[in-house]
């Protein structure tokens, strides 16, 4: 192989490998699409979790994906699960929900209301949830306010 040609593959190897990496961070530059407060009622050993939330992802006039999630501020460690979630403003406004908080993941497809806005403001109120995993009671749900 020519120095010329060694030359050639070395830049295209380098150039896909930028390529790579920029495909692979496209997800996690997701901009910020909604932020409000989350709140998982009858938590066992917990009680009432609140926090303050992000969701990250994109949206358009009728639907909007979430790629990140935070709760933050919790009292617990609160985490997403099953990403990405995928959500409709109404009516109904609804959204796929899935967190995980004292060693159990609750999910479920929130329903709820939208403002006309601008800005668009989803209210999720005592929505049900199932938990799984263990230790995981019945009974969890779900309130959320998010402005988008």
């Amino acid at each position: 192989m020519s120095r010329r040609t060694k030359f050639a593959a070395l830049a295209a190897a380098s150039a896909a490998s930028v390529a790579a990496v920029g495909l692979t961070a496209s997800p996690a530059m997701a901009a910020t699409v909604a932020t409000g407060s989350l709140t998982l009622n009858n938590v066992p050993l917990l009680g009432t979790i609140n926090c303050s939330s992000t969701l990250d992802g994109t949206k358009t006039s009728t639907t909007f994906t979430v790629t990140g999630a935070t709760a933050t501020g919790c009292g617990a460690t609160v985490t997403a699960q099953n990403l990405p979630w995928s959500g409709t403003f109404g009516p109904p406004s609804t959204m796929y929900f899935a967190m995980k908080a004292a060693g159990c993941t609750y999910s479920g497809t929130l329903t709820g209301t939208t403002n006309a806005g601008p800005p668009r403001t989803i209210t999720f109120t005592n929505q049900p949830v199932t938990g799984s995993g263990f230790p995981c009671f019945s009974g969890i749900t779900v309130s959320a306010t998010y402005t988008f």
